[in-house]
């Protein structure tokens, strides 16, 4: 049978192949679906495990022994998250909950900027027309704003209330670091060899790298928009700041924040929003282009059009999860694709070579 369907042309093996991997794919997507928020609790884990492991790594590089560099590196992040859990993030709630009473204030001083502006023109006829247009856009914009800016602070609540969730994501992410290395062999020994130990080593180095660079981007990213919004004075520098920072975990967000930002800030003072938008894309850009590429890397290796599609999709069956981890998993895929047509390659030649020789043979008899 195996025989026989190897006898098939390319295209039909694949046209009944991807059936079966669509249906596959679809029945696992349908289990984590059924097991949620397990399967979510313990992709959050594995990723935080995949982080903490680089800098256990690090400390064994310069001697130290790993149960010393994880109790070190428990430590360090522990301190981190009493940091967060006790200062930093009280205080960006409390600033996102007085940013949204805050938020007609500012939308009423926007139109009343644009409005200002239409003294300046001429022409009457386009001066109602734009006045009507602003009205319309300032309910809009006022509407959306403000349910854009509830779902976001019920959602950063419901997380802070979820604390099982957040005590099984730290619980198992202790035992990711801990015994690891015993689960992911169990996990890859049902993949036939050499592909376990390919496939293991292509998707925890693009994970280790994606996520630790990543995460170190977003933190940068944070301390230089804060430092930034403080100097200029805008009112919640740190939740700006902070909010620019995470979306560097996901590609292109940062520049959304920046722009819906700078645009918010446009309705409480203009020049203040332009101010911003030029400050925040030009820290921005060096982030991007200096500091990222000696941390990244060429390591993801996607055209920037895989990278979309990958985030659309990612968005889609999995939700900001999966915006997190669709950049990686497409890299890991990309990979693999990578060296199987490298191999396919290194056979072709070899099957050509032995025709030749055979060819020639039969012509010499």
């Amino acid at each position: 049978m195996i025989e026989l369907f190897k006898q098939l042309p390319r295209w039909l093996r694949l046209s009944l192949v991807f059936p079966l991997l669509f249906l596959n794919g679809w029945l696992l997507f349908q289990l984590f679906s059924y097991l949620e928020p397990l399967v979510s609790i313990f992709v959050t884990a594995s990723l935080l495990a995949f982080v903490l492991d680089v800098p256990i790594k690090l400390l064994q590089r310069r001697g130290v022994n790993r149960s010393g560099s994880i109790a070190i590196v428990f430590l360090i992040a522990l301190l981190i998250l009493i940091v967060l859990g006790l200062i930093l993030i009280p205080q960006i709630v409390e600033q996102l909950s007085s940013l949204i009473n805050s938020l007609p204030q500012w939308i009423e001083s926007g139109t009343e900027q644009i409005q200002n502006l239409e003294k300046w023109d001429k022409t009457q006829k386009y001066a109602i027309y734009i006045e009507q247009s602003i009205t319309q856009l300032s309910e809009r914009l006022t509407n959306v704003l403000q349910t854009l800016s509830t779902q976001l602070l019920s959602f950063v609540l419901g997380t802070i209330n979820s604390i099982l969730n957040i005590l099984f994501v730290l619980v198992l992410t202790v035992f990711l670091v801990l015994y690891g290395e015993q689960i992911w062999e169990g996990i890859f020994s049902w993949i036939p060899a050499p592909w376990n130990l390919k496939l293991r080593t292509i998707i925890r180095q693009t994970f280790e790298t994606y996520f630790a660079g990543q995460t170190i981007l977003a933190g940068i990213l944070s301390l230089a928009q804060i430092f930034v919004f403080v100097i200029l004075k805008v009112d919640y520098a740190l939740l700006f700041g902070v909010a620019i920072g995470l979306t560097t975990l996901i590609p292109f967000a940062s520049a959304f924040a920046i722009i819906g930002i700078s645009t918010l800030l446009m309705f409480q003072d203009f020049w203040l929003g332009l101010k911003v938008l030029t400050l925040t894309i030009i820290v921005g850009q060096i982030n991007d282009n200096v500091i990222a590429p000696r941390l990244m890397g060429g390591m993801i290796g996607l055209n920037p059009v895989w990278i979309i599609l990958s985030l659309f999709i990612g968005g889609k069956v999995a939700g900001i999860l999966g915006l997190l981890i669709a950049v990686p998993i497409a890299s890991v895929l990309k990979s693999t694709i990578d060296i199987i047509r490298s191999q396919q390659r290194e056979k072709e030649p070899v099957v050509f070579l032995e025709e030749t020789v055979k060819n020639s043979s039969e012509e010499g008899k």
